[in-house]
């Protein structure tokens, strides 16, 4: 059930979405700096990690970092 509805919203176009939703797209998309497709792409992927649907991506903790804490 998982694997068809991610078919579906791969192959659709656009999702529509309530005003509210809408508004906030717009507004996190302007932060980003990304396409409102490119947030929604981002939002469900982290959602997929955090509920452990998809494979979360290990950091290498002894490779260079940029900055420091």
């Amino acid at each position: 059930m998982r694997r068809r509805a991610a078919l579906l919203l791969r192959n659709s176009g656009s999702i529509a979405f309530e005003d509210d939703i809408e508004e906030a797209l717009r507004d996190l998309s302007g932060e980003f700096g990304k396409t409102r497709n490119d947030t929604v792409r981002l939002i469900v992927r982290e959602w997929m990690e955090k509920n452990t649907y998809l494979p979360v991506h290990e950091l290498d903790e002894d490779g260079d970092v940029d900055g420091s804490a």
